[in-house]
This record gives structure tokens, C-alpha cells and sequence, in this order.
């Protein structure tokens, strides 16, 4: 089974707080846009996953983002493997329905991202604002 890799530029921090007595606003915003996020994976089949979002602080030119984000950026990786091979092919391609799935879902925004995000959604298809990038990792990771 192929594992999934999701690189966004939206801060989906996994900080299990799930209530607004649990931790602070941003703690809680932070974990509603990764549980906004894995709900949206969940569409079509289960996913399994052994650790949460990391972030890396990286150059993403070349790496599929927006052209008007440039330079070093905080960059969210999350990677799964769905429960079930083929959940979301479409038209022959192995990731196609994720594009429908999360592309335009509203998103928590101002938390601790390095960009500035304009339309607060996960946006996956903009040339200019494209924020989060999909794509299949050959083999189990």
C-alpha cells in the first residue's frame, strides 16, 4: 500500500485539544484545522497514520506551492496510508478524488503560519495561492 504525503503551508498541528477549557484559542484552532483536514481524508476510507503533522522550516521553491509564495516557509508534512487500496482514484489518477475532497474547505487561519493566506481555505488548484500539495509516496514510510 502506497503511503500519502500532504504538504500544506496551513498550520494543521495535531495538539489534541478539543476543547476551549483544554488549552489556549490557538491550540484549539490548530488541532480543529488538522481534524478539518483528516475528516476530509476520511471521505472515502479510514487512514492510519503513526505520527502527526511535523513541520519543517524549508525553501518551497520547486516543491508544488502557489507562485506568489516564495522563500523559506513553515511547512506542515503529514503522511497516511488510507485502510483500503484505490479509495481515491479517479480518472486514472491515484489522488484525484483528494483534490475534490479537501480543495476549498475552509480552514482556521493566522495561527502560526509564515504566509499570509488571503481566502481562508485549503486550497489545492490555484496557480497563484495553491497552499497545499498532495502526493503518493511509493511504498510504506
Amino acid at each position: 500500500m502506497n503511503t500519502i504525503e500532504i504538504q500544506t503551508l496551513v498550520d494543521i498541528t495535531q495538539t489534541n485539544v478539543n476543547r476551549p477549557k483544554q488549552g489556549s484559542q490557538k491550540e484549539l484552532d490548530q488541532q480543529r484545522n488538522f481534524t478539518t483536514l483528516k475528516q476530509c481524508l476520511e471521505i472515502r476510507s479510514n487512514i492510519m497514520f503513526d505520527i502527526g503533522p511535523q513541520i519543517e522550516l524549508k525553501d518551497i521553491k520547486g516543491l508544488g506551492f502557489g507562485s506568489e509564495y516564495k522563500g523559506k516557509h513553515q511547512v506542515w508534512i503529514f503522511r497516511f496510508n488510507p485502510e483500503r487500496n484505490g479509495a481515491y482514484v479517479e480518472n486514472g489518477d491515484e489522488i484525484g478524488c483528494l483534490y475534490t475532497d479537501i480543495d476549498q474547505v475552509p480552514i482556521v487561519k493566522s495561527l502560526a503560519e509564515t504566509i499570509n493566506i488571503d481566502k481562508a481555505i485549503f486550497d489545492l488548484k490555484n496557480p497563484l495561492s495553491k497552499n497545499t500539495v498532495v502526493r503518493v509516496l511509493k511504498g510504506t514510510f
